[in-house]
């Protein structure tokens, strides 16, 4: 039996949301809507079915991928060669006990924050303007706002590749600007995080003040994978980027947005070479132009 079987054996005859789809555009799963093909896609609801990945992983040696919502994701034309995950399911558990949240790692995090403040629980306003996962959020240390998604951790819950579970504390998580120890685990499951009560229409209102002016202020009709680069030290990479003059820089169908120009946007069936064209463009500018580096803050998939 190959591990394409073993795969299909695990969800036949079992009553689960679990979705599996073998030869799956990748494209219909990130926010840029680029990319080729998964060997296989796989909506991985319980627990069990991801441990059983995980020991699949290890033991059969096949490429595993978690995706999270795809938001801050380029995929490659080529698509990927193994199991591309999604959670969901168990995942997406949300409980609150006083002031602190146990989430599941499959949360999306404009759920998380809207859900945060109709309990008048306030640390995670600035997440309603970021599409991804909660576990993707963990991973990236995602933030806005000068707030991060680290700094409200309390523990942390990770699956290893033997598909035993580990809880681990803040400090263990390693937490930096966009950055954590957490890519070393097979897949993050859960947090449990600490929020600061205060009064629901305060927490609600400042939540959609910080929308409103990201709305204002980045694109969002057009496809695209929000931040494509780290701030620098010292620096805004938009800025950097806007004193270069590439606002509007196009290469194929992928252009650098005209509002901010830390977004590149899939406007004309862009393909994964034309963004990282246009991307190795914008960094040999800034490089040559202003003497910085730009680190790639979009992860990269299949490449």
């Amino acid at each position: 039996m190959g591990w394409k079987e073993e795969l299909a054996s695990l969800t036949q005859n079992r009553n689960t949301p679990s979705k599996l789809r073998f030869d799956e555009p990748l494209s219909k799963y990130n926010y840029f809507g680029i990319g080729g093909n998964a060997a296989a896609y796989f909506e991985v609801s319980t627990t069990d079915e991801l441990a059983h990945v995980a020991r699949l992983k290890k033991r059969r040696s096949v490429p595993v991928a978690i995706i999270g919502r795809g938001s801050n994701l380029l995929v490659s034309d080529a698509g990927y060669p193994g199991i591309v995950i999604r959670l969901s399911g168990d995942f997406n558990r949300l409980e609150f006990d006083r002031n602190r949240v146990e989430v599941g790692a499959g949360v999306s995090l404009p759920r998380l924050s809207k859900i945060a403040a109709s309990h008048g629980l306030s640390g995670v306003e600035f997440a309603l303007g970021i599409p991804g996962s909660v576990g993707g959020a963990l991973i990236m240390n995602a933030g806005a706002w000068g707030s991060s998604f680290g700094d409200l951790v309390e523990r942390v819950q990770v699956m290893t590749d033997k598909g035993e579970f580990v809880n681990l504390s803040h400090d263990d998580a390693q937490f930096s600007y966009r950055h954590s120890g957490l890519r070393s685990y097979f897949c993050v499951t859960g947090a449990t995080l600490t929020l600061t009560h205060g009064d629901a229409g305060e927490v609600e209102n400042l939540m959609q003040d910080l929308y409103n002016q990201k709305i204002t202020s980045q694109p969002f009709a057009e496809e695209n994978a929000g931040c494509m680069f780290k701030n620098p030290s010292g620096h805004s990479a938009g800025k950097l980027i806007d004193e270069c003059g590439l606002k509007g820089h196009r290469i194929g169908g992928a252009e650098v947005s005209k509002i901010h120009g830390n977004f590149i946007l899939n406007l004309n069936s862009a393909t994964a070479h034309d963004v990282l064209s246009l991307v190795r463009h914008i960094q040999d500018h800034v490089k040559r132009e202003r003497g910085v580096d730009l680190e790639m803050e979009v992860q990269l998939l299949g490449f």
